[in-house]
Order: structure tokens, then sequence, then C-alpha cells
């Protein structure tokens, strides 16, 4: 694990090693994609890693995965504890993948997410709802391999919503398995002088039915292409207004249409399962509030209202 010396316990380069959560993709290559937080730094990272598992756990997970295809399955660090062996490896931070300074880490995998109310989550100031707390998990722990970085990327807050919804596209060029997640920039939403608030966007992880024929470079699969969705628009042409979609906006089977590095000609993919479609944790909870009577802040803001959608826990798996 890398050294951490904080400067300054309220400086925004405070990045402790922690636990994350990642959405697993695949079924004969494994993907881990990183859910997003735009108001925590620890999580103001999107990216995606190519993993492996051993033997026994991913046969496992095979066999949970193919009783539950729609499910959504989650891999989550697992926590530091006085079990851990030396050079074990637990927590850590985002960047620590990112680097490739942690290429394994101990975790554990859990099927859906447990619900829990808004007042659960502010009640509980270390809130994480796969912790032993209030989750069991499907299968754990193991060690997970990370065999290389697909993407990686730190939000710069200074970024805009594109007019239209962009998505990376990208996959496993020896099964044809391939996926799809937006590109997110967690724009600041406020003026200087007012609290930030980070949003709006989406958090959205999918995968197709089949590699697209017209992708024929097995390189460009591996390591990711930009497709512009034009049937997506993020932003109202007359006023400007962000208009994020406010639910999973590509039903399974359905043909969409995408363009390369967002120019024509018009392609299409086939949509698969989607397993993430998050609004409530990809912007700034402060974001969703009502403004005071007497604030201007938020007065502009679009209203979107929070949503998350994975599948649901069964609940033999809570704690």
């Amino acid at each position: 694990m890398t050294e951490f010396k904080p400067e300054d316990p309220n400086s925004p380069l405070k990045n402790p090693d922690y636990q994350h959560t990642l959405i697993l993709l695949g079924e004969q290559q494994l993907f881990a994609v990183h859910m997003t937080q735009y108001h925590t730094e620890w999580h103001k990272y999107q990216a995606i890693f190519k993993i492996s598992l051993p033997d026994s756990i991913y046969r496992q997970y095979l066999a949970l995965r193919a009783k539950n295809p729609k499910d959504t399955f989650v891999i989550c660090n697992a926590k530091d504890n006085e079990k851990a062996q030396p050079g074990e490896i637990r927590e850590f931070t985002v960047p620590d993948l990112g680097s490739g300074m942690v290429t394994r880490f101990t975790a554990n995998i859990f099927q859906g997410l447990r619900p829990f109310t808004p007042e659960t989550a502010a009640a509980d100031p270390h809130f994480f709802p796969w912790s032993k707390k209030y989750a069991k998990a499907a299968i754990g722990e193991f060690e997970v391999s990370v065999d290389r970085v697909v993407y990686y990327s730190p939000f710069d807050h200074l970024k805009v919503l594109p007019s239209y919804a962009t998505y990376l596209l990208f996959g496993d060029s020896k099964s044809g398995e391939t996926h799809m997640t937006n590109l997110q920039t967690a724009r600041i939403a406020t003026k200087l002088l007012e609290p930030q608030v980070f949003g709006p966007d989406y958090d959205h992880i999918m995968s197709l039915k089949q590699r697209p024929e017209w992708l024929q470079y097995d390189a460009m699969l591996e390591a990711g292409i930009p497709v512009t969705t034009p049937n997506i628009r993020l932003t109202d042409p007359d006023s400007g207004t962000a208009t994020i979609p406010a639910a999973q906006p590509f039903a399974e089977g359905e043909e969409i249409e995408v363009m390369y590095r967002g120019i024509r000609p018009l392609r299409s993919v086939i949509a698969g399962p989607s397993y993430l479609f998050c609004t409530a944790v990809a912007n700034s909870p402060d974001f969703f509030a009502e403004p005071a009577a007497d604030s201007g802040i938020h007065t502009k803001l679009p209203r979107v209202t929070p949503v998350c959608d994975f599948s649901v826990m069964p609940e033999h798996y809570w704690a």
C-alpha cells in the first residue's frame, strides 16, 4: 500500500485508504468499473480495470451469474482488520489502482444492493452499504488480480456537460464481450462564493448483446473508444439547461445509434442488460435539495429526482 502523509486534514488532496465499489462485468473476461461519487474526494474517479479471480472463486461467480443474469454484482475491497496477513492489501485509494502501484487486493463479491433509506445513511457517518453491518458477501474473502487499467480519469470540475451523452465502449477481443459506460464530467454547478455543488450527471454501466460488427480492430475494443449517443441530449439547445436522463435510457435488446468520436456516420450497437443507473451519488447530495426561500443558490439548477437503480439484494444476504 502506498504511504500517505496528510499535509492538512482539510486539504482537497486528502485521499486515505478506504473501501470502494466496483461493478462486475463480463463472464469469459471480467471487468470492474468504479462507482463514482462527486461529493467525496475518495471516489471522484471514473475508472475501469481488467481483473481476474482465483479459479474456485471465478467458478462460484459464474454459477451465481448464470442463475441471476440480470442482477448487479459488485466487488468491494475488504475492510482493514486484525486478521490481515503481512503483505495483504485490503483498503487502498483509487489512484493506487490507476497508477499500477496496487495490482492485487482482498475483496468480497455482493449480489445487488440492500434497500435502505436516506435516514439510514445520514445516521451513520461511515455508511457503506456493503459493510458487514448491513450485508453478507455472496462470495468472499479472496484475492483479486488487476491485470491492467482500461480507463482512468480523475474528475476535473471545470469540464462542461456535452450536448449529447458520450459513452466509452470497451471489451474483450477474444470472447467478444462488449460493454459501455457513460463518460462523466462532474462539473461544478455553483458559483465561486457558494457552497460547492457538483452535477448534474449520471452513472450508467451496461453490457451489449454482442461486439459491434463495425469495430474490427481488437486493440481499439481492448483500449476503449468514445461513442456519442445522439438520442440522449444532455443540454437543451435553447436554454442550455441540463436534461440528463432520469432513468435507464436503453431497454435490453434496443438498437442504439452511436457516432464514433461524435462524428457521422451513424452506427448501431445492441443494448444488453444495464447493471447500474445512478444519479443519487453521482451528484452532490445538496444538488437535490430545495433552496431556502431567501437564497439564490440552486435556483438555476434543474430539478432531478435522485435514483440508484441496482438489483435488490436477496434477503438472505442482509445482515
